[in-house]
């Protein structure tokens, strides 16, 4: 598929990956909608960015945990023709739970936004996507996903295994419309957030970690995202790019 003039509709880019994403693709001569549920200035910034390079930007608000919010945003993506690529990558950081959050309210958070909201972006987007007759799903996984994670990276981590079965089974049942379903999973993504949130000494513990001794750029996810949405043979697959942490 080509990029140029089609609806991308990127999940939780008011910030960080998201952001970049939306920068890039607006670049690419997509028309891009930046999805934020709470931070709006943010997600405006990010606006502003991409107009002032004359990209072509909308931005929706929406908690992809809610099926209603969700609704009102895939109805608002109708009124432009629908969405040619959604990608699903709105998660919640597992470093920023609550004091006073209990295990199961913070399941449900997790699960709610990692999980159901690609789950169900999915199903209203291919709803879409089948009277185009196709459309690109790629879901943001991690390497998390292979890995045993710790207390605080428990919940994070298997939303991020499941959303694989999620990819594999989409791709399978929406084949037939012409619509292709992958997972891009990256490894540590360097970032001023990712330091300020585990600090410097232990982000370079985790890069000499790293086979390749570096964490990746957001450029290069962007990269792997651009191919999986431009390869129309691709479906049902997992792209790991993550320095070598994990190597299947």
């Amino acid at each position: 598929m080509i990029i140029d003039g089609k609806n991308i509709l990127i999940t939780g880019s008011s910030q960080g990956l998201g952001a970049q994403l939306a920068i890039a693709f607006a670049g690419l001569g997509a028309h891009v909608f930046v999805n934020y549920a709470h931070s709006k200035e943010k997600a405006e910034a990010v606006v502003r960015e991409i107009k002032s390079s004359g990209g072509n930007v909308d931005i929706i608000k929406c908690d992809v945990a809610n099926i209603t919010e969700i609704e009102n945003m895939l109805s608002q993506l109708d009124e432009h023709g629908g969405v040619d690529i959604l990608i699903n990558n709105a998660r919640i950081d597992p470093y920023k739970r609550r004091n006073d959050c209990n295990d199961s309210e913070w399941f449900d958070q997790v699960i709610g936004v990692n999980l159901k909201g690609p789950y169900l972006c999915s199903l209203m987007a291919i709803e879409q996507m089948k009277r185009k007759g196709s459309g690109k799903i790629i879901n943001l996984s991690s390497v998390w996903a292979y890995r045993a994670a710790n207390k605080q990276l428990l919940e994070y981590a298997m939303s991020k295994a499941a959303m694989h079965s999620l990819t594999r089974s989409l791709a399978l049942v929406s084949a037939e419309y012409g619509i292709t379903v992958n997972t891009v999973a990256p490894g540590m993504i360097v970032s001023d957030e990712m330091t300020e949130r585990v600090g410097e000494d232990k982000l370079d513990g985790i890069i000499q970690g790293i086979p390749l001794k570096r964490g990746g750029a957001p450029a290069e996810m962007a990269d792997a995202i651009r191919f999986v949405i431009e390869n129309d043979y691709l479906t049902g697959e997992t792209i790991n790019i993550n320095g070598g942490t994990y190597m299947p």
